[in-house]
């Protein structure tokens, strides 16, 4: 049973710096950051994360090694909720890009004034946003893309020991490739709606040339949403398979981005 009393001053300070990480992985970290999860739900969890991995990765050197650098705790310290905030932040890519992909439907579809709270971003979108959102988290679950989360934020510390004061910056221009790439994505996703929204619009302006009576902002507005549905719907199953090598993606970038750091 694992019992805090009885660690010694070096493994206390072992134990902060894990709990430091967790807690900056868990508050930033897809699905766990979300606004739905309290913030003492947040804190048991990086305990029961940092109770759980504590024996495994404060190994004999680790705990000599700390003991020689009393003198830099701050720095090990902000190290620590750097890279526990960098992991989680890699996480939440992969769902900017589905937001991206909602935002860019509801656009098209002339949703965009519908604002509302979404509480996995935290912040404000619209209705096919949340949906797509929502899709993606079960998706995301349901192929437990969680797992892979905390197994990638546990093999962190295989990589960057809590002993070591400095990390690699390379690892961080690889995040910024790679969310190119992912925002990329977020254009394929949305890319059948737009191309039928701009198609519709085309022939709504030429409809208006050709019969100049007919009021086209009354009559534009439904016949857009409608087939917009539609083809949404339709398109439904090519969109899916889009966020299933969206997922692989980001799961092979997470690891690639933890051995680089």
């Amino acid at each position: 049973m694992f019992s805090v009393s009885q660690l010694n001053e070096v493994q206390l300070i072992a134990f902060g710096l894990i709990l430091l990480r967790m807690s900056g992985f868990v508050f930033t970290a897809a699905i766990f950051n979300s606004a739905s999860v309290s913030v003492p739900v947040k804190i048991l969890f990086s305990l029961v994360l940092t109770m759980t991995v504590f024996n495994s990765v404060t190994s004999g050197p680790v705990l000599v090694a700390l003991k020689e650098l009393d003198n830099t705790l701050i720095t090990l310290a902000a190290k620590e909720v750097f890279i526990g905030i960098s992991i989680g932040f890699t996480t939440r890519i992969f769902f900017f890009a589905i937001a991206m992909a909602g935002e860019l439907i509801s656009v098209s579809m002339g949703l965009g004034q519908a604002q509302i709270f979404n509480p996995m971003m935290g912040s404000m979108g619209n209705v096919m946003e949340q949906f797509f959102v929502a899709l993606a988290t079960l998706l995301y679950m349901g192929l437990n893309g969680h797992h892979f989360m905390i197994q990638g934020l546990v093999n962190s510390f295989e990589v960057v020991q809590l002993s070591t004061t400095s990390i690699k910056a390379i690892g961080f221009y690889e995040v910024a490739k790679y969310a190119q790439e992912f925002f990329i994505f977020g254009i394929k996703i949305a890319a059948p709606v737009m191309i039928s929204m701009l198609v519709v619009q085309i022939g709504v302006g030429i409809l208006s040339r050709a019969v100049p009576q007919i009021n086209v902002l009354m009559t534009a507005a439904p016949i857009t949403i409608l087939l917009g549905m539609g083809i949404l719907f339709i398109s439904l199953p090519l969109m899916v398979l889009q966020l299933n090598g969206l997922l692989e993606v980001s799961t092979t970038e997470l690891f690639k981005f933890i051995k680089m750091i």
